[in-house]
């Protein structure tokens, strides 16, 4: 008996010190990829010294001496915060791109996209060499068993798949169109009903100097997207020998997409192109164009200037503006002719309610979650309801007492998407279960259809526009059913649902306990429990149509789980005293063991901006890390600085 329990005591005490070591092992290797931005290296591929301070935030200033060395530097520190999501974009813009036709572009160009990717390469080296834990945690346990040196062609390559991403869902995939086959002969056309969203949308809107208090244009941007770990944008500032220019970048691409430099700023709207127009999505001469564009921006003297390059390079389905100190100018110069959206009605509301801005005033706005859906659609849902009384269809509850409560509830409310309130929760849940009673016998193999919310189909049909209010009807029923009928029924689907999860007290009830953001880690080629621990999650306001865009999912059981909104916003202007601010979701670095890998999460959530200045002295204050990078000689090729050969 005692041999047996010392038997089982070694085993024991055999498996604590294996899992100790292993998890000492993990660490040291996870850790070791930790990038220490106060260390100096030594590269070849650089024409001379180059200076990288990084604020309190991580965000990089980068000076050099020639622009070249610029785009260096900035490859060289996306492939030291971001490898994961460099490799990771690089493979996703193959699959899409297999190969791109070899293009004539701007030398400018070309000279930066070849400086980009000898920088990158330059870090892949130093990772090569050892000590680095292969230089991103995920490399550890992806199938990227060897890192291709990265080339020109792959920043084409990721550059096209962004302008493809800002295309509907539809046209991406090649999903047919609306046609007579799919909806039934008796239900007229609603061309809303299939309308599908783009993996990414770009939104700005300009007031002009006579409208602002320091008296210079402000211009404000909004980049909606993946919520994802790192986020899809990387803030950095591009101090050339002719100017800074600040802003959002894109691993992968050196240039700044949306920012500004001394004496400009910069920003893009997105929207669809019908597929006739562009069947097989932006070539790779847009492509080539959209960054002969951006890099030019980075070196105007005015608006004028940007936007008469935009008027040249500009690919379809984006419109540019840009503003100085006395100018707001926009390409196209009219806007173009297209239905307004429930943003863009809300936005009217919030810029013609104001008549002089701020900076603070226009962050204000993009901040707003007061949704023009609710506001719109819930009188005509609930006009026939104020004074009906219900059926009891709620197993346990007085379903009268309930609906009454509800419905003065939504009566006095003011469309504000609250994480913190019910009323966002019971109206969104109503609205989601009369799609379903309206849509599931037209298209009952089609979850996602009659699923998923979609306000512009319901507005449709509630108005009876063109008839459309036919759609209430169910077609596998001797009755005819009325919009009322449905809007009634639907209603007690909603509640009923809401006292199964949370009880019958709406008082309990939150927008923010079902719209939840699920912020996870996105690895280079797997998910799994890893992810899931390193995923960030919290209750958010907002909706997909108010101005601060949360989008909702897909999961049956999580109908209103947010994994996609605006993930990136700045309000920009050239006036010193009005300053410019950015806000990001996430933090710089993409390594989960960086302090910096979710470090502007609770400002993000709060809506407090950052400033965005070029200013070194004020980059200085806090700074997390000063690194030089060195040409390398003939005496100690390609190392770094500190180590040995």
């Amino acid at each position: 008996m005692r041999r047996l329990f010392n038997i089982l005591l070694y085993g024991f005490l055999a498996i604590c010190i294996t899992a100790s070591v292993g998890s000492g092992l993990v660490y040291f290797l996870l850790s070791a990829s930790v990038p220490d931005y106060n260390e100096d290296f030594s590269v070849a591929g650089l024409g001379g010294p180059v200076d990288i301070l990084r604020d309190a935030s991580a965000i990089p200033h980068i000076t050099a001496s020639s622009a070249a060395d610029v785009y260096f530097a900035i490859g060289f520190v996306h492939a030291q915060d971001r490898l994961g999501q460099l490799l990771r974009a690089r493979r996703m813009a193959e699959a899409s791109w297999p190969s791109d036709e070899t293009l004539s572009v701007a030398p400018a160009v070309s000279d930066a996209l070849e400086s980009y990717a000898a920088g990158v390469n330059a870090w892949l080296e130093l990772v090569s060499a050892g000590g680095r834990g292969r230089g991103s945690p995920e490399l550890l346990i992806a199938d990227e068993r060897s890192i291709d040196a990265w080339t020109p062609g792959d920043s084409l390559r990721i550059a096209r798949s962004f302008l493809n991403g800002l295309r509907p869902e539809s046209a991406r995939k090649g999903t047919p169109s609306l046609s007579s086959a799919i909806i039934p002969s008796d239900r007229p056309k609603v061309l809303e009903l299939f309308a599908t969203d783009p993996q990414q949308r770009l939104d700005a809107w300009a007031i002009d100097g006579d409208r602002t208090a320091a008296g210079t244009p402000i211009l404000a941007a909004d980049i909606s997207g993946s919520l994802s770990l790192p986020s899809e944008w990387y803030l950095a500032d591009l101090q050339f020998s002719t100017g800074p220019a600040i802003g959002a970048t894109m691993p992968g691409v050196p240039f700044v997409i949306v920012g500004r430099n001394t004496r400009v700023a910069w920003a893009f709207r997105s929207f669809p192109v019908p597929d006739e127009e562009a069947p097989r999505g932006p070539s790779p001469v847009q492509a080539a164009g959209f960054l002969t564009m951006l890099e030019l921006f980075t070196r105007s003297a005015d608006a004028t200037d940007a936007i008469g390059v935009a008027a040249d390079m500009l690919p379809k389905g984006m419109e540019a503006l840009a503003i100085d100190r006395e100018t707001v100018a926009r390409w196209p110069k009219e806007e173009a002719v297209r239905a307004l959206s429930f943003r863009d009605i809300r936005l009217a509301e919030l810029e013609a309610r104001q008549s002089i801005f701020s900076t603070e005033g226009a962050i204000g706005v993009q901040r707003d979650t007061v949704s023009t859906v609710a506001r719109t659609l819930l009188p005509l849902m609930a006009k026939e309801l104020w004074f009906v009384q219900s059926r009891d269809s709620i197993e346990g509850t007085d379903a009268n007492d309930l609906r009454r409560e509800l419905l003065d509830r939504l009566a006095s409310w003011n469309g504000d998407m609250d994480r913190y309130s019910p009323e966002p929760l019971l109206f969104w849940t109503w609205l989601r279960a009369l799609q379903q009673r309206i849509l599931k016998d037209e298209f009952p193999a089609a979850q996602q259809l009659w699923t998923r919310p979609n306000p512009n189909f319901l507005y449709a049909v509630l108005s009876d526009r063109r008839g459309s209010a036919i759609w209430c009807d169910i077609r596998l029923s001797s009755p005819r059913e009325t919009c009322e009928e449905q809007v009634r029924v639907a209603l007690d689907d909603a509640l009923g649902w809401l006292v199964d999860r949370y009880g019958r007290d709406p008082s309990t009830w939150t927008w923010g306990e079902e719209h939840r953001l699920d912020m996870q880690w996105s690895p280079i080629s797997s998910r799994g429990l890893l992810t899931d621990l390193l995923s960030l999650q919290a209750p958010i306001s907002g909706d997909p149509f108010t101005q601060f865009l949360t989008s909702f999912g897909v999961e049956e059981d999580r109908p209103f789980l947010v994994s996609a909104g605006s993930n990136f916003q700045a309000v920009m202007s050239i006036s010193e005293a009005a300053g410019s601010y950015y806000i990001t979701p996430a933090g710089q670095s993409g390594h989960p063991l960086s302090r910096f890998y979710d470090n502007l999460f609770p400002s993000w959530i709060q809506g407090e901006y950052l400033a965005m200045s070029t200013d070194l002295s004020l980059a200085r204050g806090g700074a997390s890390g000063t690194s030089r990078l060195t040409p390398a000689t003939s005496d100690n090729p390609r190392m770094s600085e500190g180590q040995s050969e």
